[in-house]
């Protein structure tokens, strides 16, 4: 197995809550965050230019954006949201537990036969 990384209580507690967040989430919202973008923009009846001029970008880009023409970065998904009053969430949204997934790599391995030698008898 790897080297353990350690991370702090504080650091395994945000990560708690963020899953425990994330897993009040509806499965069937929308996972791309660029058809959330649009239909706030619409609901804020805002035009691409608008939004584009706002935010600082070309309307072109917002197009092919909204579009999903190119792959969109963090910082532009920031900038985008910011310009229509809303602060940017990134959480993680888990299949598994991380414990789970733990045991399951570790049932996967070969076990050592040495465990099962009796250290008594020699067999």
């Amino acid at each position: 197995m790897g080297r353990r990384t350690r991370v702090s209580i504080v650091c395994q507690r945000g990560l708690n809550q963020a899953m425990i967040c994330a897993s009040r989430i509806p499965r069937h919202l929308p996972q791309n965050p660029l058809i959330l973008a649009r239909a706030l923009r619409s609901a804020l009846r805002m035009s691409q230019a608008v939004l584009a001029r706002r935010c600082g970008l070309p309307q072109a880009h917002v197009a092919r954006l909204e579009g999903g023409k190119i792959d969109v970065q963090l910082s532009t998904l920031k900038r985008l949201f910011d310009a229509m009053f809303c602060d940017l969430l990134v959480l993680p949204l888990p299949r598994q537990r991380p414990s789970d997934a733990v045991a399951q790599r570790q049932m996967k391995r070969p076990y050592n036969h040495l465990i099962w030698n009796d250290p008594i008898t020699g067999g």
